[in-house]
């Protein structure tokens, strides 16, 4: 949680040391791990490194350190999928069954309900088909073939439900209607053309300059996080890129170089019933409106959003994956529009008997970005652990009786509801600024 001293963020030239003393905070509260980079009219204004890229060799990270981006691939697919479609090769509103005949209900489904979330297809990396795929180098087709004879979660169009399974589909079409491979669609039409000289996708065997290990923080220990391979991610999140490169693919956006404006701004329209765009989030910090998308992985963390009518852009890449990158957004753009703000607080945690927290141990559905997860509650060495699936298993550590701190993609706060009977049957979650609840299953 931020602390209650507010800070006023007009420090004119000592803005530069405003944001090198935020972000250390965060560093030092074992928070962020990586490099930032804030920008004004392509004009930067706060560029730096924190933390170790490998931690057994005592290597620092530094600015021109690659980070694996995840989520963060997906404007770049969407965006490779506009290029064509305003060269006349395919539209937004053509059905997948013209790219894939033989995919279910494909006829049903078009490219602009895959670019949304609003398919109804089901995400992949929920399911357990995914887990003993997800380290193995495989090809766009086998990977398909984890989710595609699954039930439809709703009717195309009619509901959104985020899912990497239709972002595999959309960078299968680009390798089907161009014949090359997905990488080398994005290299051609996204990297070279914006001057993107240190991104990719093979992350594994390449040779990269500076690649740095990914960390998981358990609230136990640090560990090496778990490994996952770009070509099960694919047009979903295999790509990784710099604080530089993501720069100037902003600025060649902005310029009109990639998209004409009237596309760009297609693409920032949110869906129907969503708020989500053609691979953007849209949303509105310090009452600004944000075109923006994040990425998480095991053992990375990224954020890159635009402050799209100030023209300022807030870039945080990590190797730490339960860097707290939502809050670090909003504080840095605090810091470029003069609004206050404040460092965060480190918590104090106290012990709980195990029989208070007997009460909470259990299963819980949580529904987040419309999609269903399993909050899983146990005790393992009078510790209170939370396992979600796709994230390193962590410690909840009790603030008060009711209330629980965990690292895990961000913080999350948990706050045990109980009912007019005693029972402990929800959980107040928030979850990176997002406001959610927790239903127990069992």
């Amino acid at each position: 949680m931020l602390g209650e001293r507010l800070i006023s963020g007009l420090f004119g030239n000592r803005a530069g040391n405003a944001y090198d003393v935020l972000v250390k905070a965060y560093t030092d509260q074992g928070k962020f791990s990586g490099a930032v980079l804030v920008a004004r009219g392509g004009e930067v204004l706060f560029r730096k490194a924190y933390g170790l890229a490998n931690r057994e060799h005592n290597a620092p990270n530094t600015p021109e350190t690659p980070f694996r981006i995840g989520s963060m691939t997906k404007p770049f697919t969407a965006i490779a999928i506009m290029q064509l479609a305003e060269k006349g090769v395919l539209s937004e509103q053509d059905s997948l069954a013209k790219y894939v005949p033989d995919y279910p209900h494909g006829e049903r489904i078009t490219l602009h309900h895959l670019m949304t979330n609003t398919s109804g297809i089901p995400d992949y990396i929920m399911m357990p088909e995914y887990e003993p795929i997800k380290k193995q180098h495989i090809s766009t087709t086998e990977l398909i073939a984890v989710f595609r004879d699954k039930p439809m979660q709703f009717e195309p169009g009619t509901d959104f439900g985020y899912s990497n399974s239709g972002w595999v589909l959309l960078g299968y079409v680009l390798e089907l209607v161009t014949g090359k491979p997905y990488e080398q669609v994005i290299q051609q039409q996204i990297f070279a053309p914006s001057g993107m000289t240190h991104s990719g996708y093979e992350w594994e065997q390449p040779l990269i300059k500076g690649r740095p290990t990914g960390y998981a923080d358990t609230g136990r220990a640090m560990l090496n996080a778990e490994f996952i391979d770009e070509t099960t991610m694919h047009g979903a999140g295999g790509l990784y890129a710099t604080v530089d490169d993501l720069l100037a693919f902003d600025r060649e956006l902005h310029n009109g170089k990639l998209l004409k404006a009237e596309t760009l701004a297609q693409m920032t329209l949110p869906a129907s019933k969503t708020s989500y765009g053609y691979g953007w989030e849209l949303y509105q910090v310090h009452n600004r409106k944000v075109v923006a998308h994040s990425g998480g992985m095991p053992g990375y963390v990224s954020n890159l959003a635009r402050f799209v009518d100030d023209d300022v852009t807030v870039i945080i890449l990590s190797n730490l994956g339960s860097t707290a990158f939502s809050q670090m957004t909003e504080t840095l753009a605090a810091i470029a529009f003069g609004e206050p703000y404040a460092l965060p607080t480190a918590h104090a945690f106290i012990d709980l008997d195990l029989a208070v927290m007997a009460d909470y141990l259990g299963d819980y559905n949580l529904t987040y970005f419309g999609r269903a997860s399993t909050l899983k509650f146990t005790i393992e060495n009078g510790k209170l652990m939370m396992d979600v699936k796709g994230l390193p298993k962590t410690v909840a550590s009790a603030i008060s009786q009711t209330q629980f701190y965990a690292r895990s993609k961000g913080d999350v706060y948990l706050t045990f509801q109980r009912d007019d009977d005693g029972q402990v049957n929800t959980i107040d979650v928030n979850w990176s600024g997002n406001e959610l609840m927790a239903t127990r299953i069992k």
